[in-house]
């Protein structure tokens, strides 16, 4: 029967995961599909389309679609829409404000969503760059929440502005303006641009659309003894986009399809890996496991609750088959980008989670006579906010970017970091079992003594493989340090964040030998250790300060604080006198 319940879990798995397919549906007009895979490079990263279009729609409004009056319309379909200047793309509500004040100032009312379209900001763009350079020009210590929205919103549309203008035609502007055009172009390619045009041929580098057709345009003949470059990839970008503005589908996909050929047979190296990365955008992979863990939590709970095995096995079951779309994104990620799993914030909390699972499954199947149930509610619970974080993290753009020089090297981010990430993921998932352990000895009658001995064994466990992983790990890292810098320690915040684990871990299992503590209270500092190694993994990055500050950013302060008080209320909960416990616990 069980095997039964779990052939259909996997297959209802497997018609949900793929439902709707991974490629988009058939459109009768316009190849978007086609569009969506060109290649472009930009932030240092040759990525398709697709990808450009939902990073820049994502930092723009946090969503990869836009709902329009006629309809809701793709991440692709919008960026078509903008870049080739349709008037309605800028009519789409896409810029989300979410600060009552930056309204106000504004002259814009709240609305549900908070998402306002650019001819609504239009007016006030002055007003924006204004207060924008104000903002910017003071120190970082010095800015309120005013100051940091309103940089964070200039910085928006300063990102949509440079991309829609490296996607312009020249031929728009009149003759007696080509000049200062030109220099506005040459001003322009100062700043990042996403580079439409790759290597031909005639051309030795990638381009953005703009240079390409100005430097094609005739009347730029002659000045400043400039000569006509036809680059034929950028005639045919031009005219395509021209056509999809007018509504012409025939010539867009026309000229799609000789931008293609031409593509393919001058620079194929160009398309390498692009099908494969709008797979993986398409397939997205993260949330819905993000989803299935959240239902294996669910089912684990009451299963765990009211002693259903077969709710429990399902759990298990599930939540093994929602690790394998996990894992799997996690390598297609590092084929895509070309590093190890761990490079960013977003990264670690997508890999976290990866490893929490997976201790999450090995605890499960060797606690399952003493503690069944507890795997599944700590993997369940760690995959689930994990993931969630990592779609939070994602608001930024694109989340494979090119690493900085100083952290550009595949064998340290595949020692250090590793192992460092994975000293956090066993310390948090001895702190999730503790936390576990004090909930359900606190509010129910589960926390029997078989099951209480079966939770602090695995928290025993868990602890002694985070002592090894992170004081490894802090080690490693201060070889790195070494060969970087020249210094081994430099009392850096981050090195100070990693040194706390490894103390912190060492202290409790001193405790635990030295029988100062017996399982409530290795229960109650596991859980402190939630709040060590959410400080090590963000709290040091907000301070913005040391040379390991590279991932600061504002959305992670309040989710913190909010994390770091709950994990201190449990804290304080575990230590009240055994007689408020429902459970018999007597340790």
């Amino acid at each position: 029967m069980k095997r039964i319940v779990s052939n259909a879990i996997v297959v209802l798995f497997a018609l949900w995961f793929f439902q709707n397919g991974v490629r988009p549906e058939k459109k009768a007009d316009f190849h978007y599909d086609d569009f969506a895979h060109l290649p472009v490079k930009y932030e240092g990263r040759k990525k398709p389309i697709d990808t450009l279009a939902r990073n820049m729609l994502t930092i723009l409004s946090g969503k990869q679609s836009v709902r329009t009056q006629a309809g809701r319309r793709s991440a692709v379909e919008w960026f078509l829409d903008a870049v080739s200047g349709r008037p309605e793309a800028f009519d789409y509500q896409v810029v989300r404000i979410e600060n009552l004040d930056v309204l106000t100032n504004l002259g814009l009312e709240e609305r549900k969503g908070f998402r306002y379209s650019y001819n609504e900001l239009l007016p006030s763009l002055g007003r924006i760059d204004s207060a924008y350079r104000a903002a910017y020009a003071k120190e970082n210590r010095d800015r309120d929440l005013y100051d940091r929205q309103i940089i964070k919103l200039g910085n928006k549309l300063y990102t949509f502005q440079n991309v829609l203008g490296s996607f312009e035609d020249p031929s728009a502007a009149p003759q007696e303006q080509l000049l200062a055009t030109a220099q506005r172009y040459m001003q322009l390619e100062n700043y990042s641009l996403p580079l439409a045009i790759p290597p031909t041929s005639g051309n030795s580098r990638w381009r953005p659309l703009m240079s390409v057709l100005l430097a094609s345009h005739p009347a730029m003949q002659g000045i400043s003894g400039h000569t006509v470059s036809v680059d034929p990839l950028g005639i045919h970008m031009g005219v395509m986009l021209a056509a999809y503005r007018d509504g012409n589908a025939a010539v867009f996909n026309q000229q799609l399809d000789q931008y293609s050929q031409t593509l393919r047979s001058e620079n194929p190296a160009a398309l390498e890996k692009i099908s494969f990365e709008v797979f993986y955008n398409r397939l997205g992979a993260f949330m819905k496991s993000a989803q299935l863990y959240l239902l294996v939590f669910v089912l684990s709970a009451f299963g765990w609750l009211f002693r259903k095995d077969g709710m429990l096995a399902a759990a298990l079951t599930l939540m093994i088959v929602a690790f394998v779309p996990h894992t799997f994104a996690i390598v297609a990620r590092s084929f895509l980008s070309g590093y190890p799993p761990v490079t960013n914030l977003y990264s670690s909390a997508i890999f976290i989670g990866w490893g929490a699972v997976l201790a999450a499954i090995v605890l499960e199947l060797g606690f399952r006579k003493k503690a069944a149930g507890i795997g599944n509610l700590v993997g369940g619970i760690a995959g689930f906010s994990t993931l969630l974080i990592a779609h939070f993290l994602a608001g930024d753009g694109d989340t494979m970017q090119q690493m900085r020089a100083v952290l550009d090297t595949r064998f340290w981010l595949a020692t250090h970091v590793i192992t460092i990430t994975l000293g956090y993921v066993a310390t948090f998932v001895a702190g999730t079992i503790g936390f576990f352990y004090i909930v359900s000895g606190l509010f129910t009658r589960r926390l029997d003594e078989e099951t209480e001995d079966g939770m602090y064994r695995m928290m025993y466990g868990t602890t002694c493989f985070a002592l090894l992983l992170s004081f490894v790990g802090t080690v490693l890292g201060g070889l790195w340090a070494d060969d970087s810098w020249g210094r081994f320690w430099g009392w850096d915040p981050k090195e100070n964040g990693a040194l706390l684990i490894v103390i912190w871990n060492a202290i409790m299992l001193h405790a635990k030998y030295g029988m100062m503590v017996k399982h409530r209270g290795f229960a109650v500092m596991a859980v402190f250790g939630n709040i060590v190694t959410a400080w090590s993994w963000f709290g040091v990055n907000q301070l913005s300060v040391g040379l390991h500050s590279y991932g600061f950013t504002d959305s992670a302060t309040f989710a913190l604080a909010v994390f770091v008080v709950v994990q201190f209320a449990i804290c304080i909960a575990g230590l009240t006198p055994f007689r408020r416990w429902k459970s018999g616990a007597t340790q």
